[in-house]
């Protein structure tokens, strides 16, 4: 285990090769673009919220062709860890939200590279490293992709008092009261009475 400030750059590459490790814990104002998805009404520490995060490196050798030495792939896991604030989509009130990242990532030395690894690979994904690499931005990537697409409380403690949550959790206009239906449909009694009434 290594110490690694992750608002620092650093060697990557040399990371991965000497199959290092790190952790520690990043403060969410240190990811603004998280900050931003931050909810206006979230309680006043939720700004101090921590995000805990390991990093592992790890060499895979290919095996040798035509008598040629093996190729090394480099690689890095990522887990990161942490609670951030967001609106509810069904009552609008703030829930915590935990976002929860673990991903493997090859790393590659240019764009080309990357655009022509093969994209069939569902467990690992490829990025462009360096060796100035900006570990803070890779978290706040994984981060943001983490995020749900709908925010939703298993059960709201507030609706708005014009709506009812359907049971498939989908908001639904508020239905009439069945005696209120009743009311309004004409009787078909009266309907008989009033045609003898006019012979």
């Amino acid at each position: 285990m290594i110490q690694l400030n992750p608002l620092r750059p650093f060697d990557i590459f040399d990371f991965s090769v000497a199959g290092e490790e790190a952790q520690g814990a990043l403060p969410l104002t240190s990811l603004p673009r998280v900050l931003a998805e931050l909810a206006p009404e979230a309680p006043a520490d939720a700004r101090d919220a921590l995000f805990n995060w390991r990093l592992r490196g790890f060499v895979r050798e290919e095996a040798s062709m035509a008598g040629l030495d093996g190729r090394k792939r480099k690689f890095v896991a990522l887990e990161v860890d942490g609670v951030l604030w967001l609106v509810c989509q069904r009552c609008l009130t703030v829930k915590p939200e935990s976002l929860s990242v673990r991903t493997v990532l090859e790393l590659v030395r240019t764009e080309a590279e990357a655009d022509a690894a093969p994209v069939d690979d569902d467990e690992v994904d490829v990025i462009v490293g360096s060796r100035h690499f900006q570990l803070a931005e890779l978290i706040e990537d994984e981060l943001l992709l983490a995020l749900p697409i709908a925010v939703k409380h298993d059960v709201c403690p507030e609706v708005h008092p014009d709506l009812v949550t359907g049971a498939d959790g989908q908001v639904v206009p508020e239905e009439a009261p069945e005696d209120a239906e009743e009311e309004t449909k004409p009787s078909p009694f009266a309907a008989l009475a009033d045609l003898k009434r006019r012979h």
